[in-house]
């Protein structure tokens, strides 16, 4: 039996074990919470870069589409190819990430669209201008799901937040709107004099349609710079988005202010001017897409950091929690082997009574 003077120690080193086994449950709770929202919080960010995935390729698809609008109803020969080849990039990255996205449906519907559009020999303009209007609107459509779906409409951060709106919303209705004045104007050339009050008023609208996405455009964008860390962003966008929003003034003030006008704009007075907004958008959208990219990536980075620091914290804890209990079995086990306070359970020769027999 243990001798009383071993029964404190033995008490306080129990103690000290049931001590730290009482701080390891709650520091392994708060482990694991962490550890979840960590998780969440990377998938989030992951989601996020699906979308800025497929909304590259929408790009590719609305600067295609609106180009073969604008060839079909100036009566010029569409590319096709680099329309089939837009439609075909964004099938593929639908195929992989649709199911996540949740964008199977948008993207057939559109793609069945695009496919099905008369061409310039097989239809008039007006119906031309109707069918690729249509085509556009679902496109616009497909926008608002993918930066929905991807959970980018959602982003915590200021920067990131109107980075997605610049991209996914702003910019390609910029870049719809300026193809639509500009067919329009090659539309209202054809009316008869009797309709050209009308057409003058639908190009009024249509002038304003580009403006106004352009300038939020041009607010968002500067809000994105004013509160973003990162040292390159102003850098990469803003002189971009300089050329893009002269690209748009050009376009729009070409028609003039159309008010009391007896007269329409020419065509090719806005056909350079819709050619250079067309390539400032594409690099404008490349440049936004990177940078949001960027920053998310940044994001996972630390977050990933995060885990291994809680890791790296969890493992010292349980190894300083462990170190009580570790020396109390060791202790246990010397104590079981001196049972009597200290004295070895097998005595040696020399310790044997003298005239002990042998």
């Amino acid at each position: 039996m243990t001798s009383p003077t071993s029964s404190g120690p033995v008490r306080a080193q129990l103690l000290r074990s049931l001590l730290a086994l009482a701080v390891l449950v709650p520091v392994g709770v708060l482990f694991g919470q962490l550890w979840q929202e960590q998780s969440d919080r990377l998938s989030f960010a992951a989601k996020e870069r699906d979308g800025i995935e497929y909304l590259t390729t929408l790009s590719q698809v609305t600067t295609a589409l609106t180009d073969a609008q604008s060839d079909a109803i100036a009566g010029s020969e569409i590319d096709q190819t680099a329309l089939a080849r837009a439609v075909d990039a964004a099938s593929a990255v639908d195929a992989r990430l649709g199911d996540d996205l949740r964008t199977h449906d948008r993207w057939s519907g559109l793609r069945a669209k695009i496919e099905a559009l008369p061409t310039a020999a097989s239809a008039d303009r007006e119906d031309l201008y109707t069918a690729y209007g249509e085509a556009t609107d679902l496109l616009l459509a497909l926008y608002g799901k993918v930066r929905e779906n991807s959970q980018l409409i959602r982003d915590p951060e200021g920067d990131t937040y109107f980075l997605q709106d610049g991209a996914a919303e702003e910019l390609p209705e910029s870049v719809v709107a300026a193809g639509r004045f500009a067919d329009l104007v090659v539309l209202a050339g054809s009316r008869p004099a009797a309709e050209r009050a009308q057409a003058i008023a639908e190009l009024t609208g249509a002038r304003q349609g580009v403006l106004d996405p352009a300038s939020d455009l041009a607010d968002g964008l500067q809000s994105a710079v004013d509160s973003t860390d990162s040292r390159t962003m102003g850098g990469n966008l803003l002189s971009r988005l300089d050329r893009f929003r002269r690209g748009m003034d050009v376009l729009a003030n070409s028609a003039g202010s159309l008010t009391g006008r007896a007269t329409l704009p020419r065509a090719d007075q806005l056909t350079a001017a819709r050619a250079e907004v067309q390539a400032a958008a594409t690099e404008l959208s490349n440049a936004i897409l990177a940078e949001l990219d960027l920053l998310i990536e940044d994001r996972i980075s630390g977050l990933s950091t995060e885990r291994w620091l809680a890791v790296g914290t969890l493992a010292v804890v349980v190894l300083l929690a462990a170190s009580p209990m570790a020396l109390t079995l060791v202790d246990g086990r010397r104590r079981r082997r001196r049972p009597f306070g200290g004295v070895p359970d097998s005595v040696p020769s020399e310790w044997e009574p003298a005239g002990a027999a042998r």
